[in-house]
């Protein structure tokens, strides 16, 4: 025995006593980028399984929803690399029109430059040459993050195969009728100088003024109280609408009145959309700057003046106030208007307004001539696959939003006056004709015309989401070279899954199921996983400008990769906002502790169960030979683990299947932490202790290892880095080899067996209300005192004596004394679980006032642990749709505590 323990504390020099994770991660990363053992092949035997990673534009920087996002990714795409499948993460970059157009035109400001002075093509080139410089940063950090997408297929929105597919898509939809060009009121952003479309607008409640306003009639007699929120507009009226059927106003339809601060007449008109019960039941028609309006102009053939500056000026119109910006031109026009005694009242009113999501300014409605898809015929398309269940959204209850948005959906705003993006491929003549083409020379073959005829394509770039709702197509290279389908394609889709966060359903998601439907009659992928939104501790967006979102590689610099990806999905429960509690002053993410914890704790594991071996001699490569494992007889505590990890598998792989992710970490963490490490691990050691057969010992380190390096086969996919690092440590492996690509285990049922699972789970609470009373009443941890049990039953008595040495050890018993229905000792600790009853003697160690206020907590927790279990057998939706073993089990619970409780309060009276 003392050979033995010799044998352990030399062993294991060659493994390091702590895990270093950034020497680990930077090791391995570069190992298997160079050997591709994450490349894709569209020719293979296996099974495909494919995800689309949503591609960060090129201006940005990691944050947590990027970790967020690609962990879960990342975790999926490992699984089923294990499982078998022929995998491929089809990784990208966007372009970013106005972002990135921003944030070069910002540069060029510095050097007192605009856009303009370069010129179309140098501005375009000087986009290119930042997109090379920095439009990589964002997937090296990813890199950071240990994912494990197939690079070589990364691909750029702005690249050529993804531009041939753009503009193919263009002309068809255009040549369908499903592209057209017309004036509407459209989303204007006055930063950006650009429109926007509806899903780019995003609405915050406001608290203004409502402007009432004196429309001087024109024969001198009055006036006409008129509501308005936005008397900087007036400049663009041209009618006053009154309701058909309001009396107040019927005598006064056919006549006009001045506009005010002008000396135009406008008509007073008759139109449903007046309001009687608003304001004055008076409404302003400014059909160039607002949605309703310009609907109520063209009922009544009005005209459609813009007296707005696409900078947000007001231009000529406006006359001595052309110039002013639109909300200091708002002050000064009422400073006029009360001047002029032109203001009837002003009263407070709340109301919503829409901000642009990119500039954050208020977006001003503006009457454009823009590019728009129809977007009815393809919202059919999208539709049907979602209600049909062809594809499967989690969590389920976006369903009816996605529902919703669809059946009420507004055409497409797809122009924007940028320079940097796809420039929209329609090609015009002098005379307005126009055609949609990929160049000049197919332009001309539809058009009819001579090489002589010169031709202007239109100066404005698609929207970004027009190329990102074709990702599906372009990650597997559509119409790359005219192609309509490709090997990619025939093989990877529909993809299997993808993960997004909802904010974008609509820009994104939804158009993604209409194009792929539309152009290649399949659906895009099969399941859609909607992440959640990351807060603080206070409920806080976690957000640069509130200062409380540090930066993820500060984080990963301080916990390691792999304790930042499980905690990260440790924390984000399926349909529910992920709370982070953040030290802003620190820029720091404490609950990281718990994944580093968890880290170090396996490392630990591994480290001991690797002097182990080796002190018994053993090879490596027996770690995975299960045929000695039959040569020894299995104890309970072996059957038990053995149980606990086939279930764990099975446990694991069904939350995995139904995308509950929190789920998964939390039975894996519970299993290797509680039951492997802190009982498992403690039982071997006594087992390891008292067994006087080599051959025996060995068996059983070998079977331990076979456990260990299962539990590292099913933590790969969240924790890659720790578990490949441990795997070769435990194997001395070839480097090039890697845990990535072997199987993940199986469940066998056979090995599961929840009656002794039921066992051990009474021994473990036995034991842990051991040390708990001990813990109570202050006995010092070396001394060790007599443990009477007395069992109610002899099946009982039976399994506990053969784990008595175990009891002893892990309960600092200096003796246990097992009967059934023993008689209670004098002068001694007591306490019950699940009808046994527990006797610590004490002799006159401890004081019995302790006991007794400990018998008290332990009498009040019983009593309230009964109330909720007869209020749970009471409630009769959960008799009627609870299966019967459930049941069952909560009236068997139910009965144990009672015993229990009468037994507690025997003591109390005792003492």
């Amino acid at each position: 025995m003392v050979e033995y323990e010799n044998n352990i504390e030399n062993a294991g020099a060659n493994f390091p006593k702590t895990y270093s994770p950034s020497s680990s991660e930077s090791k391995w990363y570069a190992i298997w980028q160079k050997n591709e053992i994450y490349r894709a092949s569209n020719n293979s035997d296996k099974k495909p399984y494919s995800i689309l990673m949503p591609p960060p534009n090129v201006t940005g920087i990691l944050h947590f929803g990027h970790v967020l996002n690609n962990t879960i990714q990342d975790l999926y795409i490992r699984r089923k690399r294990m499982q078998g499948y022929e995998v491929c993460w089809f990784p990208g970059t966007d372009h970013a029109g106005i972002a990135t157009q921003t944030r070069v035109e910002r540069a060029l400001k510095e050097d007192g430059l605009s856009r303009y002075d370069l010129g179309r093509e140098k501005f375009i080139s000087r986009v290119w040459e930042w997109k090379e410089h920095y439009g990589g940063i964002i997937l090296e950090q990813l890199r950071r993050l240990g994912i494990s997408c197939d690079w070589s297929r990364t691909i750029f929105t702005m690249d050529e195969s993804a531009s041939n597919a753009v503009r193919e898509v263009f002309i068809r939809l255009f040549d369908d009728g499903l592209i057209y060009k017309g004036k509407r009121i459209i989303n204007w952003s006055p930063l950006g100088m650009t429109a926007l479309s509806d899903e780019e607008v995003e609405f915050r409640e406001v608290r203004e003024h409502l402007f009432t306003l004196r429309y001087k009639s024109e024969d001198g007699s009055g006036w006409l109280n008129v509501a308005t929120v936005r008397p900087e507009t007036i400049f663009g009226d041209v009618a006053v609408a009154v309701n058909p059927d309001d009396e107040r106003y019927k005598h006064l339809l056919g006549t006009h009145v001045f506009v005010p601060l002008t000396d135009r007449l406008i008509p007073i008109i008759a139109d449903n959309y007046a309001d009687q019960t608003f304001g004055t039941g008076c409404v302003k028609i400014t059909p160039a700057h607002d949605p309703n309006d310009f609907e109520v102009g063209l009922r009544h053939n009005l005209d459609a003046p813009n007296s707005i500056n696409p900078d947000g000026t007001l231009n000529n119109l406006a006359g001595e106030f052309a110039g002013l910006e639109r909300f200091e031109a708002r002050k000064q026009i009422l400073k006029k208007l009360k001047e002029h005694d032109l203001v009837e009242k002003i009263e407070d009113y709340t109301h919503n307004v829409g901000f642009s999501q990119r500039g954050g300014e208020p977006v001003e409605p503006y009457l454009s001539e823009q590019w728009f898809v129809s977007m009815k015929p393809l919202a059919e398309i999208a539709l049907k696959p979602v209600m049909d269940g062809s594809i499967r959204i989690y969590p389920n209850h976006w369903v009816k939003t996605y529902e919703h948005w669809l059946t009420n959906i507004r055409d497409w705003c797809i122009s924007r006056q940028l320079w940097w993006g796809h420039r929209i491929p329609v090609y015009y003549t002098s005379d307005g004709r126009m055609a949609a083409a990929s160049n000049e020379t197919e332009a001309r073959k539809k058009l009819n015309l001579p090489d002589s005829v010169p031709l202007k394509q239109d100066d404005d770039v698609l929207d970004t989401w027009f190329s990102s709702w074709l990702w599906p197509m372009t990650t597997m290279h559509w119409m790359e070279k005219g192609n309509e389908t490709t090997d990619d394609l025939e093989f990877f889709l529909p993809t299997d899954l993808l993960v997004t966060a909802p904010d974008i359903i609509f820009f994104w998601v939804a158009r993604m199921i209409m194009a792929s439907g539309k152009f290649t009659s399949k659906i895009p992928f099969r399941d859609i996983y909607f992440t959640s939104t990351i807060r603080d501790g206070l409920g806080r967006k976690l957000s640069k400008s509130l200062g409380n979102s540090p930066d993820p590689l500060n984080i990963i610099d301080k916990y390691g990769t792999d304790a930042v990806r499980f905690t990260t999905l440790y924390l984000s429960p399926l349909g529910q906002d992920v709370r982070m509690e953040v030290d802003v002053d620190a820029q720091d993410i404490p609950s990281m502790e718990l994944g580093r914890n968890f880290a170090n704790k396996i490392w630990n594991a591994g480290r001991f169960l690797m002097m182990k071996r080796d002190s018994l001699s053993i090879e490596p490569d027996g770690i995975s030979d299960k045929s000695n494992i039959l040569t020894f007889n299995l104890s309970l505590s072996d059957k038990w683990i053995l149980s606990r990890f086939n279930s764990t598998v099975q446990k694991a792989g069904d939350a995995l299947d139904n995308y509950k992710i929190t789920d998964y970490t939390k039975i894996l963490y519970d299993f290797i932490w509680r039951d492997f490490c802190d009982w498992y691990l403690e039982i071997l050691k006594v087992e390891m202790k008292e067994s006087t057969d080599e051959s025996q010992r060995q068996a059983l380190m070998n079977f331990t290892l076979d456990i260990f390096e299962g539990i590292l086969l099913i933590l790969h996919p969240i924790m890659p880095f720790l578990t490949e690092e441990l795997w070769h440590l435990s194997h001395n492996k070839d480097e090039n080899e890697s845990i990535s690509l072997q199987s993940t285990p199986n469940v066998n049922d056979n090995n599961i067996n929840l009656e002794i699972e039921d066992e051990f789970e009474f021994l473990q609470l036995l034991i842990e209300e051991v040390r708990r009373m001990r813990q109570g009443a202050q006995i010092p941890p070396g001394q060790k005192l007599p443990l009477v049990i007395s069992v109610p039953e002899p099946r009982i008595e039976e399994f506990l004596n053969i784990e008595n040495e175990i009891i002893a050890v892990l309960g600092r018993c200096s003796e246990v004394i097992i009967g059934h229905n023993a008689e209670k000792p004098q002068q001694c600790l007591s306490s019950v679980v699940r009808g046994t009853e527990l006797f610590i003697v004490i002799g006159n160690t401890i004081d019995l006032k302790q006991e007794r206020e400990r018998l008290m907590k332990e009498k009040q927790r019983l009593e309230n642990n009964i109330a909720g279990s007869q209020k749970k057998l009471e409630n009769e939706q959960f008799i009627a749709n609870a299966p019967e073993k459930i049941i069952a089990f909560e009236r068997k619970k139910l009965d144990d505590m009672r015993n229990s409780l009468e037994k507690v309060i025997a003591n109390l009276n005792e003492l």
